[in-house]
């Protein structure tokens, strides 16, 4: 039985770089990605250095807003900055390279993988937007933090934060 291979012939923009199945592509797409959401904990690393810089200077960063930037820039540059670089950016480009690989075994499901990988990241990027704000529950989410009351951010913010999490482990 004969298995014929197809290389990955794409037809439009769409297809070569948005809905691709190319290994490169993926590699670049989740690059890019993880850089604009580490620009995201960059801004929030900067606004947590004014406090710091100058305390009481800034009226819009209070101590409940600073516990939010601790733990979503902690969440971004470790979890959804450094997990998909390396992983998803590097590990797609590289591996199959090294490997004298084609391309990825299951290609549509690398594909996939990318655009659950977004879609956790626009879920943490919603929790800015909710009442009371993302959590403030520190980046490891353990105790004492996690369960003072009046931690910031413990309605929607948390929930979207672990729902962003899960779907993240499923990519």
């Amino acid at each position: 039985m004969s298995y014929a291979h197809t290389d990955h012939v794409p037809q439009s923009f769409w297809t070569r770089y948005v809905w691709s199945q190319d290994h490169k592509v993926i590699a670049v797409q989740y690059s890019l990605t993880a850089i604009a959401i580490g620009l995201v904990g960059l801004v929030l690393s900067d606004l947590m250095r004014l406090q710091l810089g100058f305390p009481g200077k800034f009226s819009f960063i209070d101590a409940n807003h600073y516990y939010q930037f601790v733990t979503m820039h902690g969440m971004i540059m470790v979890i959804y900055l450094l997990t998909a670089l390396f992983l998803g950016g590097f590990g797609n480009y590289l591996i199959p390279l090294m490997l004298g690989a084609r391309d990825m075994v299951f290609p549509f499901l690398n594909m996939l993988s990318y655009w659950v990988y977004l879609l956790a990241v626009l879920v943490l990027m919603a929790s800015f937007f909710v009442p009371g704000g993302p959590t403030g529950a520190g980046w490891t989410l353990y105790p004492p933090q996690a369960i003072l009351p009046g931690t910031p951010g413990v309605e929607w913010g948390i929930v979207l934060m672990l729902v962003s999490l899960a779907i993240f482990i499923v990519a």
